[in-house]
């Protein structure tokens, strides 16, 4: 029988409870079988034995308590109760960004991006791309442990990587649209609006951020047909995962502040 869960009291109980999280993206309530490198973990690292709680998380909104039934170096058997839903947040926010030359420095974004609420992610391909390789198995496993770490019920959605003219055919347009570029000195006349101006409250939204060369000037008139406001993060040039995850910060601000 599922033991209650020890939470101090006094705090929420999504950040009370000092149980481990583990992904599981089929589970439901009864007897589940542990998936193999989440299993790994539980018996090789934490060490766990039978009665011990754990959390599931389907990465859709669902959080379930957990029991450890059995558990051997192949399979770990849990007893699973019901679980606690969390709806999806809102507004959501789209990032659509160009991967960086080195994927570690990708990776930092994607895990922080995840810790800081971002709810989809586009890489896109851009003319001035250093990096054209997609490790999306890669970058998901980063999503998946940025989830767990920050306690997260969703997990981000990332989309394969798309060559930028195929993407903005597929971008919401109900969201509002934003473009996060440098100042192209022979267009003077493409004016840009501070983001924290710019970024309206309670709408879903869509930003683009480009390569560590920026958006060629072909592009940026691309993304203005498409409709993107185009918008500036300050007076500083930001490498690509640094603009992108102010992108997420600005985003999850405006929205509480505004």
């Amino acid at each position: 029988m599922l033991k209650a869960a020890g939470c101090l009291r006094g705090f929420p109980p999504l950040f009370l409870c000092d149980m481990r999280r583990f992904f599981a993206p089929d589970v439901q309530p009864g007897v589940h079988s542990l998936g193999k490198e989440e299993a790994r973990h539980l018996v090789q690292v934490l060490r766990a034995k039978p009665g011990d709680m754990v959390e599931l998380v389907d990465g859709q909104g669902a959080v379930f308590s957990s029991e450890v039934v059995s558990l051997d170096k192949k399979q770990v058997l849990l007893e699973v109760g019901q679980p606690q839903c969390h709806p999806p947040d809102s507004p959501r926010l789209t990032l659509l960004v160009a991967p960086t030359k080195h994927t570690d420095r990708f990776e930092w974004f994607l895990e922080k991006a995840c810790e800081c609420g971002v709810d989809r992610i586009q890489p896109i391909w851009t003319a001035r791309s250093e990096r054209r390789v997609e490790k999306i198995e890669r970058w998901n496993r980063t999503l998946v442990e940025a989830m767990k770490q920050s306690r997260r019920a969703w997990l981000p959605t990332l989309k394969p990587a798309l060559a930028l003219a195929e993407a903005l055919t597929q971008v919401d347009g109900d969201a509002w649209l934003g473009l996060a570029h440098c100042p192209v000195p022979e267009h003077p006349e493409w004016g840009r609006q501070s983001m924290a101006h710019a970024l309206p409250k309670g709408r879903d939204a869509v930003i683009a951020v480009g390569p560590e060369g920026d958006f060629s000037p072909a592009e940026i008139q691309q993304f203005s047909e498409s409709g993107f406001v185009p918008v500036t993060m300050g007076d500083h040039r930001l490498r690509t995962e640094t603009a992108a995850l102010y992108a997420v910060q600005a985003f999850h601000l405006i929205n509480e502040l505004k």
